[in-house]
C-alpha cells in the first residue's frame, strides 16, 4: 500500500495496516539538517531540486510531501507592483475593482510561478503516485495578513468590516487561483495554513464571519477531487473543530488540543492531523519519551489520524526525534511471516530441523533460545524498522503494506 493509499484510508476513517505519519511543511528543519538556506535550493536545478526535497521527506520518512509559499510571493509582489504599495493594501480600498482572475494571470508569469510549476512537475514525475504533493496556501485572514500587515487587517475588521469583506473575497478567489494552478502543474493535494484565525487572535465571532465561509469556498472548490484538503490552525483551536464540520477539509492540522476531544468533534468528516507539541515533545523531550508519546496517541486513533507535530518542526529538532515518531506509528503494522520462496531452502532447513528435533540446524547449542522459532527472529519480528530472513532463512518477515 502507498503512502497516497493510506492517507486515503485514514481521511475516509477505514481500517489502516499502520497509521499515517508526517510532518507540517518540514522545510526549515531539513534545510538546517543540510546547511543550507532557501537561496541555495533556488539556486538548483527545478530537477535537483525536487530530487532532494523527496530524498528528505523519505529520509524523514513522511507520508506527505510539500512545496513551498513560491505563489504567494508571486501574488504578493504582483499586486505590490500594482498599487505602488509594500504591503500592497494599505487600506481595504486599495482592492477595489481589482479582478482575481486578472490579478493571478499576471502572478502566474512570475518567475517564482514559474519556478513552482517546473518543481511541481518534477516532483510529481518522480513520485508516480506514490506519495501526495501538497499545493500550499494562506487562509483568506493570513492571506489578507500577507497583503496588509497584521496591525492594519486587525484594525480594519473592527472599523471597516464591509471593506473586509471585498478584501477577503478577493483574497479567497487569488487563493482558488493559485491552487488550481498548482494541481495544473502537478500537485495532488492541498495544504491551507490560516494562523490568523488561530483562537487568541481572533474571536468566534469574526471567525463565524470573516473566515469560515471563505474556508468552505476554498476547499469546496476541490473537495470533488479525491485528493487531501487540509487545513491548519495553530495554537488551542479547539472551538475552530466543531465548526469546521461540512466545511469541505478532510483533515485539520492541530497543535494543543486533546486528541479525543477532535476526533469526537470532527465527527468522521475529516481526519485529525497532529499533535505531538513542537517544542515540549519534539524539541525537548528524549527519542525514547517522544516514541512513547507518539505511540500512545496512534493507539487512541486507530483510523481517522494522522501522527505529526503539531505545527512546523523547529530548525534544532534532534532527528532522533523525527525519527521515534516515525518508529512509533510503524511499529503499529502487523508483520507478515512467510516461508522463504525457495523451496530447496525450505526443504534443507525443515530436513535440519527435524535432525536436530526442532532446533536451529545453523547453531551448535540445543538451547531454549535456539528452538525454532528462536529468540533473535522473535525479536526481530518485534522490531518495527527489522524486515528480513531469520538467521537460518527458513522465514521472512515483511509489511504488507510498504
Amino acid at each position: 500500500m502507498t503512502s497516497f493509499e493510506l492517507i486515503r484510508k485514514a481521511i475516509r476513517y477505514e481500517p489502516v495496516p499502520r497509521p499515517p505519519v508526517a510532518v507540517l511543511d518540514g522545510y526549515n528543519w531539513f534545510l538546517k539538517r543540510n546547511g543550507m538556506t532557501d537561496q541555495d535550493l533556488s539556486a538548483m536545478s527545478e530537477d535537483d531540486a525536487a530530487a532532494f526535497i523527496l530524498s528528505q521527506y523519505d529520509r524523514m520518512g513522511s507520508d506527505l510531501t510539500y512545496v513551498g509559499p513560491l505563489a504567494s510571493g508571486a501574488v504578493r509582489e504582483t499586486l505590490s507592483s500594482i498599487t505602488g504599495h509594500r504591503p500592497p493594501f494599505p487600506e481595504p480600498s486599495e482592492a477595489e475593482g481589482m479582478s482575481a482572475e486578472d490579478i493571478f494571470r499576471q502572478a502566474s508569469e512570475h518567475p517564482l510561478c514559474t519556478r513552482l510549476a517546473g518543481l511541481l512537475r518534477a516532483m510529481n514525475t518522480r513520485l508516480a503516485g506514490r506519495k501526495p504533493i501538497l499545493a500550499f496556501a494562506a487562509g483568506p485572514l493570513t492571506s489578507a495578513a500577507g497583503l496588509m500587515g497584521m496591525e492594519t487587517l486587525m484594525t480594519y475588521l473592527t472599523e471597516d468590516p464591509e471593506g473586509m469583506e471585498r478584501v477577503l473575497d478577493l483574497c479567497t478567489e487569488i487563493t482558488v487561483a493559485s491552487l488550481r494552478f498548482q494541481l495544473e502543474n502537478g500537485a495532488t493535494g492541498i495544504s491551507i495554513a490560516d494562523p490568523v484565525s488561530a483562537v487568541n487572535l481572533i474571536s468566534e465571532e469574526f471567525f463565524a464571519r470573516f473566515s469560515l465561509p471563505r474556508i468552505r469556498r476554498i476547499a469546496g472548490e476541490f473537495r470533488s477531487l479525491d485528493i487531501p484538503v487540509m487545513l491548519h490552525i495553530c495554537g488551542s483551536s479547539a472551538p475552530r473543530i466543531a465548526p469546521l464540520v461540512g466545511s469541505g477539509i478532510n483533515i485539520y492540522s492541530m497543535d494543543d488540543v486533546p486528541l479525543s476531544y477532535a476526533i469526537e468533534q470532527a465527527r468522521g468528516d475529516f481526519a485529525i492531523f497532529g499533535n505531538l507539541n513542537t517544542v515540549g515533545v519534539m524539541l525537548s523531550m528524549p527519542p525514547e519519551d517522544v516514541y512513547a508519546r507518539a505511540r500512545e496517541l496512534c493507539l487512541a486513533a486507530p483510523t481517522g489520524f494522522i501522527l505529526a507535530p503539531g505545527c512546523d518542526l523547529p530548525p534544532d529538532t534532534p532527528e532522533e526525534n523525527v525519527t521515534a515518531m516515525v518508529r512509533a506509528a510503524r511499529s503499529l503494522r502487523k508483520p507478515k511471516i512467510s516461508l522463504n520462496p525457495d523451496p530447496e531452502i525450505v526443504k534443507t532447513v525443515k530436513e535440519g530441523l527435524k535432525q536436530k528435533g526442532g532446533y536451529c540446524p545453523c547453531r551448535l547449542a540445543r538451547t531454549e533460545e535456539n528452538k525454532c522459532m528462536c529468540k533473535e527472529f522473535r525479536d526481530q519480528i518485534a522490531d518495527p524498522d527489522y524486515e528480513g530472513f531469520c538467521h537460518c532463512m527458513l522465514y521472512y518477515k515483511s509489511y504488507e503494506e510498504e
